[in-house]
C-alpha cells in the first residue's frame, strides 16, 4: 500500500493501521452528516468562533505541524478511495478528530461562496498558516469557524 506525500514509499503496519482508522471515521463522518442535524455536530466541533473577529491563532510547535500534515495526508488518501462521497465536509470532520487525538489546536471553517444563482459550501481545517483538509477557502466567505486547543494552549493563550 503506497501513500503519497510521506516520501518512503510503502507504508509500515502502524501507518496502514492508521490508513484503515482514518477511512473508518470518513465513512462514520458521513453517516453522521446523513443523519444527524448540523446543530448536534456543531456540539463536536468545539468552540465556536465568530467569523467577523476571529481569534488570534495559537502557535504550534513543528511537531504538532508535522502531525497536522501528515493527517492531512492521511484523509486526503482515504477519501480518494472510499465508495460513497467523501469531499470537504467528511473530511473536516475526520481531520477534526484526528487532530484533537493528537492534541493538535486546530480550527474547522466553514464558508459559502456564489456560483451562478445558486451557492456552494465548503469545509476547511487549518492549524496556524497550514491547511490540513479543503485547500485554502479564499475564494469562499466564511460563515462560522470553531476552535480547538488543549487547556495548556487556552491558558497560556497566543505567544507573541
Amino acid at each position: 500500500m503506497r501513500c503519497g506525500g510521506r516520501g518512503r514509499g510503502r507504508l509500515g503496519h502502524k501507518d496502514q493501521a492508521r490508513l484503515v482508522a482514518t477511512w473508518s471515521l470518513l465513512g462514520l463522518s458521513r453517516l453522521a452528516i446523513a443523519v444527524l442535524p448540523f446543530r448536534v455536530v456543531r456540539r463536536a466541533l468545539g468552540e465556536h468562533r465568530a467569523p467577523v473577529a476571529p481569534a488570534a491563532p495559537v502557535e504550534v510547535g513543528e511537531v504538532a505541524l508535522d502531525r497536522a500534515r501528515w493527517i492531512g495526508v492521511l484523509v486526503r488518501y482515504a477519501a480518494g478511495h472510499t465508495p460513497w462521497r467523501s469531499d470537504c465536509y467528511p473530511q473536516a470532520l475526520t481531520a477534526r478528530v484526528l487532530l484533537r487525538l493528537a492534541r493538535v489546536p486546530h480550527v474547522v471553517s466553514f464558508g459559502v461562496r456564489r456560483d451562478g444563482d445558486a451557492l456552494v459550501a465548503h469545509a476547511w481545517v487549518h492549524v496556524g498558516g497550514l491547511v490540513v483538509t479543503g485547500q485554502t477557502g479564499h475564494d469562499y466567505a466564511e460563515v462560522g469557524s470553531f476552535g480547538w486547543a488543549p487547556a495548556s494552549h487556552r491558558e497560556a493563550g497566543p505567544t507573541r
